[in-house]
């Protein structure tokens, strides 16, 4: 099986657990696990093969489709998938939009939860966006998802390994002090 490019693990099992709309407390139960340490696999750029096919089997998905799981094909995104979308296309960052809306980015990302808008919702987003036709086309991003996902994994793939340089150094540097004395 060949992957197409590094992915965060941890965040593409919680994409597929949204699409296909599985209830995290239900499915911490299955995986024999609370939700605050099914949480903290979410976070994991790696996890660990057994445990991941042990998660995967519980959904279920083998490892073939998530690997090469792509959140455009197949079925349509929910709005606030799309919104996100749109917000990475343009650059923006999810705490100034949230500002801009006069939210906290807490509540932002309830929104970006939510399969669909409410009229409420897409008042603000109006305010913003006049043309809110990219809640309503998927394909607009579909040419450039696969990359975005891609640079977006590789980056939080980086970051991880230069804390563990970072703390590789630091025992280095604790042991060259120990070797000195």
């Amino acid at each position: 099986m060949s992957v197409p490019y590094t992915i965060h693990e941890g965040a593409r099992l919680r994409r597929i657990l949204r699409r296909k709309e599985v209830v995290i407390l239900q499915y911490a139960k299955k995986v024999s696990m609370s939700p605050q340490g099914l949480y903290r696999y979410f976070w994991q750029a790696n996890i660990k093969k057994s445990k991941l096919a042990a998660l995967l089997a519980a959904v279920p998905v083998s490892q073939e489709e998530f690997y090469h799981w792509s959140s455009i094909e197949g079925a349509p995104c929910h709005q606030g998938e799309l919104l996100l979308l749109h917000l990475a296309k343009l650059g923006m960052k999810i705490e100034r939009f949230a500002e801009s809306l006069q939210l906290s980015p807490s509540q932002l990302f309830e929104w970006v939860d939510a399969p669909v808008f409410s009229a409420l919702q897409l008042e603000k987003l109006s305010g913003l966006f006049p043309d809110l036709s990219f809640l309503e086309t998927p394909q607009l991003f579909s040419q450039e998802i696969n990359w975005r996902e891609a640079y977006l994994d590789v980056c939080e793939a980086n970051h991880q390994h230069i804390r563990k340089i970072a703390t590789l150094e630091q025992k280095i540097m604790d042991l060259e002090s120990i070797v000195s004395k």
